[in-house]
């Protein structure tokens, strides 16, 4: 049995329908419309970022430690409400580092992401040492996620902080 020609056709627009279909989506100037994941630089800022935070924690510099986060930053810290940007940011840990002395290190365990967004999923210690005699002391260990954004100049800022801890509740 012949296949008529009109049939052969159609199966052959349709074949090349199906193959463009599973293509990825070219921008037309030779980019693909799916953001590339992000570079080793990228994750080497990103760690940059963390060595740069410990470092102001540990020198109590609250001002150093903002200026890591956006200006539309949330920090999500345990038992508290969010606290929504650089003003709220710094009061949070300006207050902690005027109260304590702090010694902190921090490790990340994944850092991936695409584009101008990456995450950072990791580990802390720190103990902080109250500067007031007689208050108590705290010794902490936890984890966290940051989602942070690409800047125009290459450096990367938090736009999310979430930490929690993994010891007990003490009652």
């Amino acid at each position: 049995m012949a296949v008529p020609r009109s049939f052969t056709v159609l199966l052959a627009v349709v074949a090349l329908g199906v193959s463009n279909a599973c293509r990825p989506n070219d921008a037309g100037d030779g980019r693909q419309s799916a953001a590339a994941s992000i570079t080793p630089a990228d994750e080497a800022r990103i760690r940059s970022a963390d060595s740069a935070f410990a470092a102001a924690a540990n020198a109590g510099d609250a001002d150093a430690i903002v200026a890591l986060y956006a200006e539309d930053a949330t920090l999500l810290a345990p038992n508290l409400p969010p606290q929504k940007g650089r003003d709220a940011i710094k009061a949070f840990w300006g207050g902690f580092l005027e109260a304590y002395t702090v010694r902190f290190e921090s490790g990340s365990d994944t850092i991936e992401g695409r584009g101008d967004l990456a995450y950072n999923r990791g580990h802390f210690r720190f103990t902080a040492v109250p500067k007031a005699k007689g208050g108590p002391g705290v010794a902490e260990e936890g984890k966290f996620v940051e989602i942070l954004k690409k800047q125009p100049d290459g450096g990367w800022k938090y736009v999310v902080d979430m930490y929690s801890s993994n010891l007990a509740l003490q009652h």
